[in-house]
């Protein structure tokens, strides 16, 4: 559960977020749409505790959070292993540093899931980006969060990897997961239960932003 009450934040004197009233119950699908200066990025980093509201209160109840930025280009891109040894990453925790028989077969149907299995061997460097995009979803779901949060994560997605990451986001609702998607494109989170629009430190409902009369694409 997400839960916004008055919040505000600024940065240097600068409101950014003013009075950002928001409930998210567990289990729910819920989107956010906004031009990039509005806001967005701030609302995340409210979320997973990056940043504190200056007033008003953020409580979030999921312990349990993955997070996947759209910044597919530095780090990983990089990182010498395979595709195979990435996914493995994401279930590494504390002092775990061997992974069982279980903990492999559940790599392998986690590649198997994500259409990833015929590039388990492949460099991360040899990748497309929306095959990275793809291996870094799967190591962040491995691990069976219950809060997803995504925040643009289909950039430089091709088209196939944005079908297969909208077709893995409408199963996780299916198994009732907490997801929070952030997009510039509606029709991405068109099957979601709510959806909002960040602008200028303000939110409020996409349909409200409709009947404001902007021209932005239906849901």
């Amino acid at each position: 559960m997400i839960d916004f009450d008055s919040v505000h934040f600024s940065y240097d004197a600068k409101g950014l977020l003013k009075d950002i009233n928001f409930h998210m119950d567990d289990g729910t699908f819920v989107g956010i749409l906004g031009p990039n200066g509005g806001g967005k990025s701030t609302f995340l980093k409210l979320t997973l505790g990056i940043l504190k509201p200056d007033r008003g209160t953020v409580k979030v109840t999921d312990t349990n959070i993955a997070y996947l930025s759209q910044n597919v280009a530095t780090g990983e891109a990089d990182f010498q292993c395979t595709v195979e040894e990435l996914v493995s990453l994401g279930l590494i925790r504390g002092h775990k540093l061997f992974l069982s028989r279980k903990d492999r077969e559940k790599v392998k149907a986690c590649l198997e899931r994500y259409g990833l299995y015929p590039l388990r061997k492949k460099l991360l460097s040899e990748l497309s980006g929306g095959q990275l995009q793809r291996a870094r979803v799967a190591k962040a779901l491995i691990a069976e969060p219950t809060l997803i949060v995504f925040d643009e994560p289909d950039a430089g997605m091709d088209e196939e990897s944005h079908h297969q990451l909208i077709h893995t986001i409408q199963e996780l609702h299916k198994e009732k997961k907490s997801i929070l998607f952030v997009s510039h494109h509606p029709h991405d989170v068109e099957t979601a239960d709510a959806v909002y629009f960040i602008e200028d430190g303000a939110m409020i409902t996409y349909q409200e932003e409709l009947e404001r009369g902007h021209h932005h694409v239906s849901l």
